[in-house]
């Protein structure tokens, strides 16, 4: 009796552990398969002592589908405590960009990083920083959805109810508020069910036509849509390359992310460039080219 007693409390403890192992197992999996926040820094250490820290693999939260890294299990215990004061607004991505280009992300950087309200708001570079730090209360709340009433109250009893922050619910980058608990819970058993069904709705731009004329400009480059909150005319969903002459006009280069992705990507490093190419359509300082030949400048 008492060998049957001791082998089934050994197979007890052992399944007891491989059942521990399993889930540290598939932590270790989802830890794996979801990209690194704020590039491995802290993000408790940000907003409480305004310092980059590098955090620690082994001390790893995945939440909102970013996994956030911590200097150790206290820290990392303050996080999941309340994680919706913690992260980046945006998850990271640029507010500016967000609301100057109808809610299309761009990833910021935390070199470049604001703080206003007791929250982090992460840019690409300074200059676009420097337009939020002049102006934090116009993109502060850019992620806020639904102008902070309820989605779940909306689309099932078609009411609209104001939320409140204390009952805040982050899901992917955009803050939800909900008028209490219970109600923010249902929306996170499945928030899915409810953002999908939500009609963000499309903005467009209008430019007055142009007759069509070759131009040869030089400039500095930028952000279309980021700095000046401009579109492409032909790739609307593209943020664009944007490149500032010495009178101020503006020029919006048609396609470049495709011709000169390298420069492309670089645009936010103020490069002077030269262009030629035929002026399609012109808005006040706004011009809009079809590029025959970019050059970069020394």
């Amino acid at each position: 009796m008492k060998l049957t007693r001791l082998l089934m409390t050994t197979a007890l403890l052992a399944a007891v552990a491989l059942t521990g192992h399993l889930l540290e197992a598939k932590e270790a999996q989802k830890t794996k398969q979801t990209p690194v926040a704020l590039n491995g820094n802290c993000a408790v250490c940000l907003i409480n002592g305004q310092k980059i820290v590098k955090g620690k693999a082994e001390h790893a939260v995945v939440y909102d589908g970013q996994t956030y890294l911590f200097p150790s299990e206290e820290v990392k215990k303050t996080f999941a405590t309340n994680p919706e004061k913690y992260v980046p607004a945006l998850n990271g991505d640029c507010t500016v960009c967000f609301a100057h280009h109808d809610g299309v992300r761009n990833p910021g950087t935390i070199e470049h990083v604001s703080f206003y309200q007791g929250r982090a708001f992460l840019f690409p570079n300074d200059n676009i920083k420097a337009l939020f730090d002049k102006s934090p209360k116009q993109y502060a709340d850019v992620d806020l959805a639904c102008d902070g009433k309820c989605i779940v109250c909306k689309i099932e009893g078609g009411k609209d109810v104001p939320g409140k922050p204390e009952f805040t619910s982050i899901y992917k980058g955009m803050r939800y508020q909900f008028p209490s608990e219970s109600v923010m819970q249902k929306f996170q058993a499945n928030p899915e069910k409810y953002t999908a069904q939500k009609n963000d709705g499309t903005k467009t731009s209008s430019t007055t036509a142009a007759a069509s004329q070759m131009v040869s400009i030089k400039g500095t480059t930028g952000c279309a849509a980021c700095e000046y909150g401009v579109h492409p005319k032909k790739d609307p969903n593209e943020l664009g390359l944007a490149v500032k002459s010495g009178d101020g006009t503006v020029y919006v280069i048609e396609g470049a992310h495709d011709s000169h992705p390298d420069l492309y990507k670089s645009r936010f490093q103020s490069l002077k460039i030269s262009v030629k190419g035929k002026e399609l359509a012109r808005k006040g300082k706004f011009v809009w080219l079809e590029p025959q030949s970019i050059e970069k400048l020394q």
